[in-house]
């Protein structure tokens, strides 16, 4: 296999293949915790903006991570049912997703993982995804980093109301006001989603439909007290009900799962002159019903993340020192009526520091470490970085780029209640990227990259506890991506992920496809009143991670249209699974035949 990818990665080089970045001069905050221009970095970083989500349409985030190169996701039935995600693929529990620079992962479940199912996408402003270990930036749970930030509004008032309807009962609802003024500025959102849904599991003949709803609210709140001190806060809810099936004993198909999320936060940054410095305080906590059925006895687990970040930097001469330190504590309790099954608090500190610089300005590099400090035991992660950005005139621009970085995951509170001996799991892994420019009309990315995780986390059947193996988990892999834009009227792309994966038997890891190929264009009509978007993607090589049974290789047709009647109104018609092609994700679980949603959107 490393041979194949190895080839392959040459022959990419000379083939005009890549994704849908923006340009060598964009701004990536993500991959160094600094504003660095695209052309300096050495890590994999892929960036969605507004725009782009906007015209993909998709009404769930997830649907809009799964475009991107090294980015696979499955789901068990539905909206809001049980979704898992892999980058590079490794298991969602290895990869930390901040939502405006809050950790947002699920303590209550086995493994600590984002419950991504319940984001939606009509409030998200820009999505970055960094691949690879970053243990060294981020600490426990960076196998990978998803970027979230929400939308804020530009004007000094602005108001949008949105609808969709369509098939399974499906309504999607939206309302946002925001703005500034003097030194002060705001942003508040209310989205409710709901269907009907479809019958999600193959086992119930009754045919009955699992439904879904959630509400989602935000309030930002951000002063100005001049030009280098400022304060943000923030509040979001999420309250999601899930009907599913297959809970209870004996078992009923008539379950109900509610979710209810709140995120805290507040920041505050200062800067002067070459100094800069950001402080952040958040809270998360998770409330989870599962089991409610008159069959079933219902369980509740409870969850919290406390955070403390800091994040300084100060440029120097020779370049631009980066330092910082965080503080964790998670605690989680389960149980039934009047039953305690587990109660943990876990608690983590770190500090890392990152020096930033170039040769002659020809190569720019990276060196970091960090160190934290676990329930267990203390973890060393560092990480380097190098790019070469060369001008070849006329508007083209090429950069090779490297690197190599460490990461681990904690074990999560319920798996430490079962064995307290337990320590983390660790990764490392190098890529070697090319990156190319031709102006708007082409960008091409290549990237490969080898990765393994030791010490893995796993249950033990035997004596009913989690233990670490001895072994060694691994994946290598090829991420090809390109596009183009035609006169600003024919946007166009195609991303591809060739992965090859193996647990510590030497055998493929459970529903990680080998290949993933999205395909996309973009088109304007009639003065760009109407722009219509097809996405085409291509799932290949996956296996049931029970049954190690080969799941059937699928393709998905979607599509999505939006005419703009006035400046402040449009009308949208969007597709899902057009050719209404039967597949599954998951072993055991439907997923959606064609549908087809229609909406309309107001603002001021």
């Amino acid at each position: 296999m490393k041979k194949t990818l190895m080839a392959a990665a040459v022959f990419a080089a000379a083939q005009p293949l890549m994704s849908v970045a923006k340009g060598l001069e964009e701004i990536h905050v993500t991959a160094s915790r600094l504003d660095v221009p695209k052309s300096q970095l050495g890590a994999s970083v892929s960036v969605l903006d507004a725009e782009d989500i906007e015209r993909l349409g998709y009404s769930s985030l997830m649907d809009v991570l799964r475009t991107l190169p090294g980015v696979a996701a499955t789901n068990s039935g539905g909206a809001g049912k049980v979704s898992s995600l892999f980058l590079r693929g490794e298991s969602s529990f290895r990869t930390l997703v901040l939502l405006d620079g809050v950790n947002i992962a699920d303590p209550t479940g086995v493994q600590v993982s984002a419950q991504l199912q319940h984001l939606l996408a009509s409030d998200i402003d820009r999505i970055e995804v960094l691949r690879g270990p970053q243990g060294m930036l981020y600490g426990a749970g960076a196998g990978g980093v998803i970027n979230i930030i929400s939308r804020k509004a530009a004007a000094p008032l602005s108001a949008t109301a949105s609808i969709e309807a369509g098939r399974y009962g499906t309504r999607n609802t939206g309302v946002s006001l925001g703005g500034s003024h003097d030194a002060w500025s705001f942003d508040l959102d209310v989205l409710d989603f709901s269907t009907g849904g479809f019958n999600a599991r193959e086992s119930d003949f009754s045919g009955e439909e699992d439904g879904y709803d959630t509400l989602t609210t935000r309030v930002r709140l951000g002063y100005q007290f001049s030009e280098r001190l400022s304060l943000e806060g923030q509040y979001r809810r999420t309250d999601a009900e899930t009907e599913y099936d297959n809970c209870g004993f004996p078992p009923s198909d008539d379950c109900l799962s509610q979710f209810d999320q709140e995120i805290v936060g507040v920041n505050g940054q200062y800067q002067a002159a070459s100094w800069n410095h950001k402080l952040t305080l958040s809270q998360q906590e998770i409330d989870r019903k599962e089991g409610i059925s008159p069959e079933a006895l219902p369980f509740f687990t409870n969850g919290e993340i406390r955070e403390v970040n800091y994040v300084g930097s100060n440029r120097l001469a020779g370049g631009k020192l980066l330092w910082g330190g965080e503080y964790e504590q998670l605690n989680y309790f389960t149980g039934s009526v009047g039953v305690t099954y587990g109660d943990e608090v876990l608690e983590s500190t770190g500090w890392f520091t990152e020096w930033h610089s170039d040769f002659a300005e020809t190569v720019f590099y990276t060196l970091g470490y960090r160190r934290d400090s676990l329930e267990t035991e203390d973890h060393n992660s560092w990480r380097v970085t190098a790019a070469l950005p060369v001008s070849l005139g006329d508007a083209q621009q090429l950069k090779y780029r490297a690197s190599f970085g460490t990461g681990y995951r904690a074990p999560s509170p319920y798996e430490f209640s079962t064995n307290e001996a337990l320590g983390p799991e660790t990764s490392q892994g190098y890529e070697l990227g090319l990156e190319y420019r031709w102006a708007q009309l082409l960008q091409v990315e290549v990237t490969y990259f080898e990765q393994e995780i030791t010490d893995a986390i796993f249950y033990d059947s035997v004596f009913w506890r989690y233990d670490q193996d001895d072994g060694e988990s691994k994946s290598e892999g090829l991420e090809l991506s390109l596009g183009g834009d035609l006169n600003n009227k024919l946007a166009w792309y195609l991303t591809g992920t060739w992965l090859d994966t193996e647990d510590t038997t030497g055998a493929q890891r459970g529903g990680v496809p080998r290949r993933v190929c999205n395909v996309g264009f973009s088109q304007q009509w009639f003065s760009d009143k109407l722009t219509l978007n097809v996405n085409w993607q291509r799932v290949e090589g996956r296996i049931d991670g029970f049954t190690q049974k080969g799941l059937e290789d699928y393709s998905k047709l979607d599509l999505n249209a939006v005419y703009r009647l006035s400046p402040n109104l449009r009308i949208s018609l969007r597709g899902e699974n057009l050719l209404d092609r039967r597949y599954r994700e998951v072993a055991g679980y439907y997923t959606t035949g064609a549908a087809v949603y229609a909406g309309v959107q107001i603002s001021l």
